[in-house]
């Protein structure tokens, strides 16, 4: 397995105008299951973005994926890990992601 550490910065669309903050925080923190877990740092004021309301979002996250096979070193798995964050959090766009640490266990 491959750990992987690092933040990521993204746009969501919140379900609520209404206290979204809390509640952006609170759906993405419940992301955090399966060994993988999330933490949101910021989550900005409301914006328009093609005619839809939606914020932007930082958090830390803590991955755990499964290794590949031909990739040998920690750099080989950074489009593999923008992937998996796609898929695990309610994204919209592209991502901003720093990626601090990648190891195997």
């Amino acid at each position: 397995m491959i750990n992987a550490t690092g933040w990521v910065t993204f746009s969501y669309t919140p379900k609520a105008v209404k206290n979204y903050k809390p509640k952006a925080i609170k759906t993405i923190n419940s992301f955090s299951k399966n060994g993988h877990t999330f933490e949101v740092q910021s989550v900005s004021p409301p914006f328009d973005r093609e005619g839809d309301i939606a914020v932007q979002v930082k958090c830390n996250f803590d991955i755990n994926i499964k290794e590949r096979y031909g990739f040998r070193e920690g750099a080989d798995y950074i489009s593999v890990i923008s992937d998996e964050l796609q898929q695990l959090l309610p994204m919209a766009g592209v991502p901003i992601t720093q990626i601090t640490n990648i190891y195997r266990f």
